[in-house]
């Protein structure tokens, strides 16, 4: 017995009434499902002629939304006792059901009235809708008030699933199809593919793919760009409409592709996990796809809603223990602030700086990227212990200083989300092991570079770093292409023009005690760079003496 119906295959179909007792009326209804098209073949004038019509051609605008209706009359059966039909189904492989007949009047009150088994069929659909805009809003919601981006993500997975599955309700769907049946056709195909786009793109949040799975990160940005391609494709098959009848085995291929995909994704994830979170996510997306794939083989979307309804409902309590996780995370780093806060007091750092760093890591914190937080965070706590143990030091070697130097430039690069690039370069014959200068002794310059010439200026920022040998002197370039100095002065955001880095003014009284009997010009030199006339940036010459071991001892 015919099972299913298959695209590109013409199916013949006798309906034979002869053991039928018929109505008394002179017409009848022959009732068949949504086809995509019907040609009804019947006698009139003792001549065969047809009729067409199907979901892809309705005729007649008084169709009923959910079948496929031939108005006949008891004269027109061939031989007085059968019809025949020609049935096509373009688009998708479709259950077989065989077609019935109906009294006129009994059509048109199934057309017009719903009944009770209609209502209750439709109970699981509202239910569903109401849960997943309830969810929509919320998570949506979380996202406006905290801005984290993993529940802006996920309000968007299930927007595309209620626009997937919330258009499945038949008063909803059916007319709609009615009127625009190419159309809605071509949603309810593409929509489905955007849903595994949207849950992809969640996934990998949640995951924290991009750092915790690497290669799952790659393989799952390569699926998203391969799903895309599928949607295209899907498009120009349904709307050439001769080979349409391809668009349902690239579906096919879509659904094989994700189960196959998600199954390998979660034993790499069961085999490489950091965290217990990421179990929220495989025993939802599990429970998902296996209501897919009893959808899919029992033609009955229901399964599917079930399993999406389950998901949601594990997704949100892994949701919520993730509150709960950033939450406490958050809170630990807040404790480490403030005990980093004493700590660099103590230490006699900058203040603004000092300011500056913690207003940055609050920043990661409340835009929810604690990683970003938590790498700030350690590497300031480095920094700070790095001038702690070097303030009760008279001098330090090259290389800590430049350590030092080139941790506290990368600090700023995370505070000005790397807004300018950095270089540091070593001169042939500087002996970094053995030579010892003042510490910190460039650490204020590079800041006034930053600060006051890199940061007010729109496009690209370079600053410069340069150790030379200079003769028996021991040279340092500090070069920035910022605004300069004259902008600097005359703009009171930027910098008061009758401020004066106390920083920067110690730090030349202290290389000025390095050095005997030399003009305080010569030590520290402030160069101002110009092209062609205009400001290019600031040049920092510092001389100091070679101090060596040899020296020293």
């Amino acid at each position: 017995r015919l099972k299913t119906i298959s695209p590109r295959k013409n199916y013949w179909y006798r309906l034979d009434f002869s053991e039928n007792k018929l109505p008394e009326t002179d017409e009848l209804v022959i009732r068949f499902p949504k086809y995509d098209n019907i040609t009804l073949y019947f006698q009139q004038d003792n001549t065969i002629v047809s009729a067409e019509s199907g979901r892809m051609d309705r005729r007649n605008s008084d169709q009923p939304h959910y079948a496929v209706d031939f108005v006949v009359s008891k004269d027109q059966l061939i031989e007085g006792r059968y019809l025949l039909a020609k049935i096509q189904h373009v688009y998708r492989r479709k259950g077989f059901r065989p077609a019935m007949f109906l009294h006129p009047v009994i059509a048109q009150l199934d057309k017009t009235y719903y009944t009770q088994d209609d209502v209750l069929g439709f109970f699981p659909y509202v239910l569903f809708i109401g849960g997943m805009l309830l969810m929509i809003f919320y998570s949506f919601g979380i996202y406006v008030m905290n801005r984290d981006k993993l529940f802006n993500y996920y309000a968007i997975y299930l927007l595309t699933l209620f626009l997937y599955l919330e258009i499945r309700i038949p008063f909803f769907f059916g007319p709609l199809e009615l009127k625009y049946p190419v159309l809605m056709h071509s949603y309810n195909e593409l929509i489905q593919v955007f849903v595994n786009i949207a849950y992809l793109w969640f996934a990998s949040y949640f995951l924290n793919a991009r750092f915790d799975f690497p290669k799952l990160y790659k393989a799952i940005r390569m699926a998203i760009w391969l799903l895309g391609g599928i949607m295209g494709i899907q498009l120009l098959l349904i709307l050439s409409i001769r080979f349409a009848w391809v668009e349902s085995y690239v579906v096919q291929f879509e659904r094989y592709f994700m189960i196959l995909f998600s199954l390998i994704a979660y034993v790499h994830i069961l085999l490489n996990y950091k965290n217990k979170i990421v179990f929220f996510l495989l025993i939802g997306s599990l429970f998902f796809m296996a209501g897919g794939i009893m959808a899919m083989f029992q033609h009955n979307i229901r399964y599917m809603m079930l399993g999406a309804a389950i998901e949601v409902f594990i997704f949100s309590i892994g949701m919520g223990y993730r509150i709960k996780v950033v939450e406490k995370t958050k809170q630990t780093i807040e404790n480490e602030m403030n005990k980093l806060r004493l700590t660099a007091l103590r230490a006699q750092m900058n203040p603004h700086f000092i300011f500056n760093s913690l207003n940055s890591i609050r920043a990661y914190v409340l835009l929810s990227e604690t990683k970003k937080a938590s790498d700030y965070l350690n590497k300031f706590a480095r920094l700070i212990r790095l001038i702690l143990h070097y303030s009760a030091k008279d001098i330090i070697s090259l290389k800590e200083e430049l350590e030092a130097l080139a941790l506290y430039v990368e600090l700023e690069q995370m505070r000005y989300r790397e807004d300018f690039g950095f270089v540091l370069k070593i001169g042939s014959g500087v002996d970094i092991e053995n030579w010892y200068v003042p510490p910190l002794i460039l650490q204020p310059y590079v800041e006034n570079a930053i600060v006051h010439g890199l940061a007010p200026k729109k496009d690209a920022k370079e600053l410069l770093v340069e150790v030379m040998k200079c003769k028996t002197k021991l040279c340092f370039i500090i070069r920035d292409n910022g605004v300069g100095r004259s902008y600097s002065k005359n703009t009171r955001v930027i910098q008061n023009h009758q401020h004066k880095s106390v920083a920067m003014e110690l730090t030349r009284k202290r290389s000025e005690l390095t050095v005997d009997h030399q003009a305080e010009n010569e030590t520290i030199r402030i160069v101002d760079l110009m092209n062609n006339g205009q400001p290019a940036g600031t040049e920092v010459r510092i001389k100091l003496p070679v101090q060596s071991d040899e020296a020293l001892n």
